[in-house]
C-alpha cells in the first residue's frame, strides 16, 4: 500500500528524477569532469599561465538538472502524469539545445558532426519515448 507521500513512486519519473539529480550533483561537485561529459572543452583562463577552470555555465547547468530531477520526484509523488509528460517534452527541447551547443562550441575534440552532440540528441529521443509511453 502506498504512503501519504505516494511511495512507491512510478518507475519512469523515478528513473528520470534520479538521473537528473545525479547529473546535477555531478556538475556541481565535479565541474571540470562535467565539461568533458557534457562535450565542451574547459574555457581558457583570462590570467596568463594559469590552468583552465570551469565557467559559471556548468554550475547553472547543474542547477537546472537538479531542479528538473526534483520536479520529477514531486510530480511522481503527486501521481501527476500530465506534468511528467510536459516536463519531459520541455527536457527534449533542452537536450537538443545542449546538442547544438556541443556541436557548435565543442571544439576539435567534442564538436562538429563527429562530436558529443549525438548523445544529447539521442537522449532526447529516449525522453520522447518516455513521454509517449508514460
Amino acid at each position: 500500500m502506498a504512503s501519504a507521500l505516494g511511495f512507491p513512486l512510478p518507475l519512469a519519473p523515478t528513473i528520470l528524477g534520479s538521473s537528473f539529480v545525479g547529473l546535477g550533483l555531478y556538475r556541481l561537485f565535479s565541474p571540470q569532469d562535467a565539461y568533458r561529459l557534457f562535450g565542451l572543452p574547459l574555457p581558457l583562463s583570462s590570467t596568463p599561465g594559469s590552468e583552465p577552470s570551469p565557467s559559471p555555465f556548468i554550475y547553472a547547468n547543474g542547477g537546472r538538472d537538479l531542479t528538473i530531477g526534483l520536479a520529477y520526484f514531486l510530480f511522481a509523488a503527486q501521481r501527476n502524469h500530465e506534468a511528467v509528460r510536459a516536463l519531459t517534452l520541455a527536457c527534449i527541447v533542452a537536450a537538443n539545445v545542449d546538442g547544438y551547443i556541443t556541436w557548435r562550441y565543442g571544439g576539435a575534440e567534442f564538436g562538429g558532426w563527429y562530436g558529443k552532440w549525438a548523445g544529447h540528441s539521442i537522449g532526447s529521443i529516449g525522453l520522447g519515448l518516455v513521454a509517449w509511453f508514460a
